[in-house]
């Protein structure tokens, strides 16, 4: 058995009085793309912020690589990490946002280069030839020296996507990566997503795309009001849906 990279035990998360996360068991293994939908306001971007410690859990536990996130566990109680352990846990994690979050005032190479240069330390051309080779990866190896505001909405994901590679994380979580595209830029990134996805890479992606979801991922999580719905093969959840309301949602998306 495939060992795990991402398991969520029992997670509560409230905002005030407003419990957007009412109980998420779920279990992602090494090298599988998981693809978590839902109706707008079911928990999927929280639950996604809650795996790299973004945003704080009430309740439960997150594991990643057998490691518990944001805590450590004393005398069967759980207490908050210092930031400096928390950071370290996240160099593992690469996060995709709908937003591409690049330094506008950096070039594509200066923004991949950033991170492994500033927060593990390593030199920079060791680093450079690293951020290069990604770049070239997604398919923008001419764009190195043209700034986020010379590139499509498209390209600029894809410089994001280059730049959490940078990182070597183990695990990717992408949050709604094409939603603020225009239709046709979609695909350039879907194409680098499913790239890595036949390298083998585990990832958590969070999107309305289907096709995606139907063709990449080997299990389809369908979240609403704050719980799993249903989990299982994408060709079960989306073709044979056991749950009335993942039918009634994927009626309206399909």
């Amino acid at each position: 058995m495939t060992e795990e990279m991402v398991r969520a035990d029992d997670v509560h998360k409230s905002f005030g009085s407003l419990e957007v996360l009412k109980g998420i068991d779920l279990v992602v293994r090494s090298g599988e793309v998981c693809c978590v939908l839902g109706p707008s306001g079911s928990g999927k971007s929280t639950f996604l912020r809650c795996v790299n410690h973004l945003e704080k859990i009430n309740a439960g536990k997150i594991f990643v690589a057998g490691e518990l996130i944001g805590y450590h566990e004393r005398g069967g109680k759980l207490h908050e990490m210092k930031d400096r352990d928390v950071a370290r846990q996240r160099r593992a994690i690469g996060m995709v946002f709908q937003r591409f979050n690049l330094f506008p005032h950096m070039t594509v190479l200066q923004n991949v280069m950033e991170a492994p240069c500033k927060v593990k330390k390593e030199t920079k051309s060791e680093v450079r030839d690293r951020a290069v080779a990604l770049l070239e990866r997604v398919g923008l190896g001419d764009k190195v020296t043209n700034y986020p505001g010379q590139l499509s909405g498209g390209q600029q994901q894809r410089v994001a996507i280059a730049r959490a590679l940078a990182m070597r994380p183990k695990l990717m979580l992408f949050d709604e990566p094409t939603s603020a595209l225009d239709p046709e830029l979609v695909g350039e990134v879907l194409d680098v997503m499913k790239d890595l996805a036949r390298d083998g890479m585990t990832m958590v992606v969070v999107t309305h795309e289907i096709g995606f979801a139907r063709e990449v991922g080997d299990s389809v999580v369908f979240m609403d009001g704050g719980v799993v719905v249903e989990q299982g093969a994408p060709a079960e959840v989306l073709s044979n849906p056991q749950q009335e309301r993942t039918r009634a949602f994927l009626s309206k998306v399909l």
